[in-house]
């Protein structure tokens, strides 16, 4: 029967160890067990040194601070576990003395996690102020964008040529994406107008508008079409900034590497028990973004969907960052596969079939 001791340690995320005079292990919280990759039967009842130890005489500085009543702290101590096994810790051993009998507490913080969880916190802080000065951007983009959409409409009106106006029309048309994509990063109140579409629309018209660039000529861009996949509630101009954005992407590593034979592959696939959130699987539609590229470098993959991470020469860091929360509201994810010669981006967008699903993607 656990006493009302043992309930407190339990709850505790410091790993905490109560040894008898003869450094045996009397208690054994569930997070030392977790830190020293062991379990409460292989602990309990064995000397500490059967356990971990630091150094050959780590057992003889326990028997010392028993002893001489007198507690020490190590820092960055590599302990040795059972199986060959290692753990980066700081420990402190304190001599207590209770009713007549003597032994030792020690608490034991495992070092390593506690660095994951800093910088999990330094990135999520630096993930805020890039996210906070994204937003300061576009509200400088937003303002000129009318007047590049108004010059555009008057040169379109008195122009007579029908091939000029369709590059006037083109203009007005990115612009009018260009809008549509500043309004989604200033305003976390405006909702995605979400219809039922085929998907390959907003591919096909991905696809129209890399054409017309001088700057895929060299590529060759091959497209893969699923067309049994049903229509997505979705919002079709933002998926089709998404996809734009990753073929950029894959665009500019080709032409930066210089690579041999250089190809995009645009994938529609029915993906079944995608892990969509955690503890969420669903079925989906997939779109994969394919490139012969050189890869993604790995200083940058942890970190390459915040803002202003990038690496390309002269690229902002914007577009996956945006592209990552376009997909979030759409209840998907996006995730990536990368070594040279291959990178491999996906969407997976849910394939919705109740009320209660369109309920919960509209709603945000």
């Amino acid at each position: 029967m656990k006493t009302l001791r043992d309930s407190y340690l339990a709850e505790l995320n410091t790993g905490i160890i109560i040894l008898d005079n003869s450094l045996r292990v009397v208690s054994i919280n569930s997070s030392a067990l977790s830190i020293l990759d062991t379990s409460e039967m292989s602990a309990v009842g064995n000397k500490i040194d059967q356990i971990f130890y630091e150094e050959p005489d780590s057992f003889k500085r326990f028997s010392s601070s028993l002893s001489e009543h007198r507690g020490f702290t190590k820092t960055d101590a590599l302990l040795h576990l059972k199986q060959g096994r290692k753990a980066l810790c700081d420990y402190s051993v304190h001599p207590i003395s209770e009713e007549s009998q003597e032994g030792i507490i020690i608490q034991i913080i495992n070092k390593e996690s506690t660095s994951e969880l800093i910088e999990r916190y330094r990135m999520q802080s630096n993930q805020q102020i890039s996210q906070d000065f994204v937003r300061g951007m576009a509200h400088e983009i937003k303002n000129p964008l009318s007047g590049i959409r108004g010059s555009a409409q008057l040169l379109s009106n008195k122009l007579k040529d029908v091939q000029q106006k369709e590059y006037t029309d083109i203009i007005i048309k990115q612009t009018d994406r260009l809008t549509a994509l500043v309004d989604s990063i200033l305003g976390p109140n405006q909702k995605p107008d979400f219809k039922w579409q085929n998907i390959h629309y907003p591919i096909e018209n991905v696809m129209s508008l890399i054409e017309k660039e001088s700057t895929y000529k060299k590529i060759k861009i091959l497209k893969d079409f699923d067309p049994s996949i049903p229509e997505l509630f979705i919002d079709s101009y933002l998926i089709e900034n998404s996809i734009l954005n990753l073929v950029k992407n894959a665009r500019d590593a080709l032409i930066e590497s210089d690579t041999a034979s250089p190809k995009i592959e645009i994938i529609t696939r029915i993906s079944h028990g995608e892990i969509i959130e955690k503890n969420r699987t669903a079925t989906t539609c997939k779109i994969s973004i394919v490139d012969n590229g050189p890869g993604i470098s790995e200083e940058i993959r942890d970190s390459i969907f915040f803002p202003m991470i990038t690496g390309k020469d002269k690229g902002t860091g914007l577009g996956l960052s945006i592209t990552q929360g376009i997909i979030s509201q759409h209840k998907g994810n996006i995730h990536f596969n990368s070594r040279p010669n291959k990178t491999e981006f996906f969407i997976n967008i849910p394939i919705i079939t109740t009320d209660e699903e369109i309920i919960r993607t509209a709603n945000g």
